[in-house]
């Protein structure tokens, strides 16, 4: 210490001086080391967090671009092989080893039938125990099947126990043959992935070389790449997912000890023992080479991330110079399938771009750009282009001008792909239209369209003349507006029917109903309705047909066969007078003898006998007058409504009518009858007047011969499996001739020498507007039976 100018200064020796500034630069470079080992372990630990993630995000890349490859594969193989259906043995091996051979990972390929077993596999070798399998004694593979035939596309199944012992997926794909009434299922294409032998197809071994890797489907590890220790959660754990297909793909990936011991942690201890030994320099050196190192390989990685990605685009990505034509600076592989040529060709300027831009659509194109370069905005257009073979393709391209980093020149950005196809199935999708609106247009028949919430969508012409209204009046309105009030709550009813089971009952079948015009006139239409299948909405079409004049004609001719009944029936009533009037005489000749008893009685003082002598005259009263009732019904003319009835009583009714006659001729009537109860809904009177036509020709063909055979005639009713009753009448008469048989049912064909030959005819009519059919038959050895079915009713408890 010296004292100078009354203050006391420290002075040091150029040694301590020395070893000062030493201590002082050491300390300072320990810092300086201290704050680069700190850096460099948070750009490690950084960089390791980035390998590991980009790691995953490759695998899980590789691993859905596999997938779907291979399912679209597949899909085509299945094309090909419904295209060529008839495909022999020695092709089958040769694709299925083709496919087998060009995407690795595959244990099979194989080909299984409609009943789900598996007939040809590809390879044999190792697969031996697959052919013939049953894909029912795996439930996930035949559910997965059973998916893919009802969604017609491929469908992955869910990890399941191979037959080999190991776990795997399936991935099936429908192969249907298309006739000329639809498609028909003929079988599946299938392929089975080992995930052992799957994963070291598909993942280039580099990826795992420094990573624990596990790999879950919707949570079930599936798949584990480890070496000495199991995979744990730490500060490096890294995920990834995708969804294929409704399954969930996880994977789980972390660095190595090893990798990180040898990376991390040992770096980090080298860096300190070379800072302390050789320096503040020599440590920015290895700093500023591992960094310049670690940018090289980034740079590098990215720079093949970007080739391969601009490899797999469905186009051409580039850069030009915005020059005339525009010279390209870089182009990536696509540009020899856009245009044929090379991306040589078009880096070296050999072929500019403005050259192959269609004539026509040059000075377009030139104004675009321009117009995006002096505002420095987005462009995008469809104009043609020229190929190396002189095909016209149609592009679209999407660019932008961008400032070139090493000059002031401008760079166009962009890209550009071929939308030749798509231009193409537009032109085919109007001219379609066009043409399906031409033939929906000229059908005479009503066609109206709708959607699920009962919107009118489309009304051709002839719907517009049937209801008075235009396309545009009735475009997006309710078709309740076509219908009368009384018969809208139905049409709501089918429509919340619809949306709440989506079965509807009318679809595919016609039905009657009435309909409204502009003018609010109604009138009857038959419509039909049928359901278009569409992915995006529920549309149904209606097919309307005017049936006024039908309904007309309809009535004109049931009145028709209404008379020529009424006048068959008044002349069978003439031809049973004789017995309606003895069967009216005997209860009008009891009623005399009654009356002349009682007029005794009363004269006599026994009054006590008058009650049970007035009963009987009330009963034989009653029985007169029920005769004629009968007469009455069967000679009344006029519609008359049909009604439920059981058909035995229409059988006891008939026979009634029927005994005087019978009793006349010495001939009885056996009714037999089933015990169930049928209810048919008929006209009580024309039913009646079949059996009763039946019943009187059986006992004419019967008296004919004098009843030699029999003077019986059996009226029999019994039930069919088809949900019908039959009634017949059988005789013991003489038959007929074969030569009447094929005119027995037509108009004015008879037996008889007095016949009109319509009986029998319009006994036909009646029975079949009953929805019936009748029949004739040899009655063996002797006679006929004429017999007829009815529909049985049934209650329904559901409006229709």
């Amino acid at each position: 210490m010296k004292l100078v100018n009354n203050k006391w200064r420290m002075s040091f020796s150029s040694e301590l001086a020395i070893l000062w500034y030493s201590i002082i630069a050491g300390v300072f470079a320990a810092c300086l080391i201290a704050f680069v080992v700190l850096y460099i372990e948070s750009q490690e630990r950084s960089y390791i967090d980035r390998v590991t993630q980009s790691t995953a995000n490759g695998i899980q890349i590789l691993l859905e671009e596999d997938m779907r490859k291979r399912m679209t594969s597949l899909t085509k193989f299945a094309e090909l092989s419904n295209i060529s259906r008839d495909m022999s043995e020695f092709d089958w091996n040769v694709i299925s080893q083709t496919l087998y051979d060009t995407q690795q990972g595959y244990q099979a390929i194989g080909w299984i039938d409609r009943s789900f077993h598996v007939r040809k596999i590809m390879p044999v070798a190792g697969n031996e125990t697959a052919i013939d399998f049953d894909l029912a004694l795996n439930p996930p593979a035949l559910f997965a099947v059973m998916e893919a035939k009802k969604n017609d596309s491929a469908v992955i199944t869910i990890p399941l126990d191979s037959i080999h012992g190991s776990l795997g997926i399936g991935i099936y794909v429908p192969v249907y043959k298309t006739t000329q009434t639809g498609k028909i299922l003929e079988g599946f294409i299938g392929s089975a992935l080992l995930f052992d032998s799957y994963i070291k197809a598909v993942l280039p071994a580099y990826l795992l070389k420094e990573h624990q890797f596990r790999l879950f489907i919707d949570e079930q590890q599936i798949y584990s790449y480890e070496t000495n220790h199991a995979l744990t959660v730490n500060e490096w754990f890294k995920q990834a997912y995708f969804e294929l297909q409704g399954q969930v793909w996880q994977i789980n990936l972390a660095p190595k000890n090893e990798f990180l011991s040898l990376t991390h942690f040992k770096l980090i201890k080298v860096l300190i023992l070379l800072g302390v030994l050789l320096s503040l320099f020599i440590a920015l050196a290895v700093y500023t080479a591992m960094s310049a190192h670690y940018k090289t390989k980034l740079i590098k990685d990215g720079r093949k991330q970007t080739e391969q990605l601009l490899k797999n685009l469905p186009g051409m990505a580039y850069q030009a110079f915005n020059k005339p034509n525009w010279p390209m600076a870089f182009v990536s592989a696509g540009c020899e399938v856009l245009t044929g040529y090379s991306k040589v060709q078009f880096e070296q300027h050999s072929i500019l771009w403005g050259n192959i831009i269609h004539p026509e659509d040059y000075e377009r194109v030139c104004q675009t750009v321009n117009q995006a370069v002096k505002t420095q905005s987005l462009f995008e257009l469809e104009y043609r282009i020229a190929t190396k073979n002189n095909d016209i393709r149609t592009i679209w391209e999407r660019g932008e001008p961008v400032s070139s980093s090493l000059n002031e020149d401008v760079i166009i950005e962009g890209f550009i792909t071929d939308i030749t196809s798509i231009k193409q199935a537009k032109v085919d999708l109007m001219h379609s239209h066009a043409f399906s609106d031409t033939i929906v247009n000229s059908v005479v028949e009503a066609v109206i369209s709708i959607d699920q919430n009962g919107l009118i969508k489309s009304f051709n012409c002839a719907a517009q003349d049937m209801f008075g209204y235009t396309f545009d009046e009735v475009k997006n309105k309710n078709m309740k507006n076509l219908i009368p009030h009384q018969y809208s709550e139905l049409y709501d009813q089918y429509l919340g029917e619809f949306l709440d089971t989506n079965k509807i009952h009318n679809i595919g079948t016609g039905r009657e109903l009435e309909a409204k015009c502009k003018d609010g006139t109604t009138f009857p239409i038959h419509i039909s309705i049928s359901e278009i299948h569409s992915h995006e909405n529920q549309m149904f079409v209606g097919l309307i047909r005017d049936i006024t004049q039908q309904r007309a004609l309809e009535d004109k001719a049931r009145l028709h066969i209404e008379q020529l009944a009424h006048a068959d029936r008044l002349t069978a009533l003439g031809e049973m007078a004789a017995s309606i009037a003895h069967e009216i005489n005997q209860p009008l000749t009891a009623i005399s003898l009654f009356s002349q008893t009682a007029k005794n009685f009363c004269a006599n003082g026994k009054f006590e006998k008058l009650p049970e002598l007035f009963e009987k005259l009330s009963q034989q009263s009653c029985r007169a007058g029920a005769v004629i009732q009968s007469i009455q019904a069967m000679t009344r003319q006029g519609d008359r409504p049909k009604y439920v009835i059981d058909c035995n009583i229409l059988i006891n009714e008939v026979t009634k009518l029927a005994e005087s006659e019978a009793r006349l001729r010495e001939i009885g009537i056996k009714v037999i009858t089933c015990t169930e109860q049928t209810n048919v809904f008929v006209d009580r009177v024309q039913i009646q007047q079949v059996i009763l036509n039946l019943l009187r020709n059986g006992m004419e063909a019967m008296q004919a011969v004098d009843c030699k055979n029999g003077a019986v005639i059996e009226l029999k009713t019994k039930l069919c499996v088809e949900n019908q009753i039959e009634i017949s009448v059988v005789d013991t008469g003489g038959g007929l001739d074969k030569s009447i048989i094929e005119k027995l049912f037509k108009p004015f064909s008879s037996t008889k020498t007095n016949g009109t030959g319509i009986g029998l005819s319009i006994s036909k009519t009646i029975v079949e507007e009953h929805g019936g059919h009748i029949h004739f038959t040899e009655n063996k050895p002797v006679g006929s039976i004429f017999y007829f079915t009815l529909p049985i009713h049934e209650k329904r408890h559901s409006n229709e």
